[in-house]
């Protein structure tokens, strides 16, 4: 299981500092909401099932595949999976539908994607809605990093899926608390930072082809 390192296991108490200051007026989730059908959905890199626990509804049952033990919030009364993204333990079209919120950071890094997109559209039924939402950048909170921390739209366009971007803010309780995760995300940020920040998200949609042919 290759398990990409997580400070969110080591330090929740920064990773409850994103969750509550990350996307808090609920624009990417009500998307999502809208965007994701009734079924059996799949939360690819679930973290500690937040988005999960707000996608739920009566008619949607999320199941929050995590691949890191120490995040899976048991008191998050979902069903867990511990599984990587890779390799996901579910027969061809177990799923209506799948997403993935800033945890499939394909098209901007050294891991190879394919093996992940491949997963997905095995476990997702033909025609049902995979959807992953990563950083757009050109926004006050990317601004920060001295490097392009922003997916990439042609990897994602040349794998048929579309682009959406919503528009949302970083909102901080605090001084304290946008200083503590800038600080540590950054490794350094030089001044005080806002408690409000631009941040522009990508929802990449696309559709499953169904299972890989070889």
């Amino acid at each position: 299981m290759s398990i990409i390192p997580f400070y969110g296991v080591d330090r929740p108490d920064l990773f409850a500092i994103e969750r509550a200051a990350m996307d808090r007026p609920g624009r990417v989730i009500e998307r999502l909401d809208r965007l994701l059908p009734a079924g059996t959905i799949a939360d690819i890199g679930a973290g500690d099932g937040f988005t999960a626990e707000r996608l739920a509804t009566p008619r949607r049952r999320i199941v929050a595949v995590e691949p890191a033990r120490a995040m899976i919030d048991r008191n998050r009364h979902r069903t867990w999976v511990q599984a990587d993204a890779e390799a996901l333990p579910f027969r061809d079209g177990s799923f209506d539908a799948a997403y993935a919120t800033w945890a499939y950071f394909f098209s901007r890094g050294p891991l190879d994607p394919t093996p992940g997109l491949e997963e997905l559209h095995r476990t997702v039924k033909p025609g049902g809605t995979i959807v992953i939402a990563d950083n757009a950048g050109d926004d006050e909170f990317c601004a920060f990093s001295q490097h392009d921390i922003s997916a990439d739209p042609r990897f994602w366009r040349g794998r048929g899926f579309g682009i959406e971007i919503v528009d949302t803010v970083f909102a901080f309780e605090t001084a304290a608390d946008a200083w503590r995760l800038l600080d540590f995300y950054f490794d350094g940020i030089g001044s005080a930072p806002p408690t409000l920040l631009t941040y522009r998200v990508a929802l990449f949609i696309g559709v499953s082809q169904g299972p890989p042919r070889y």
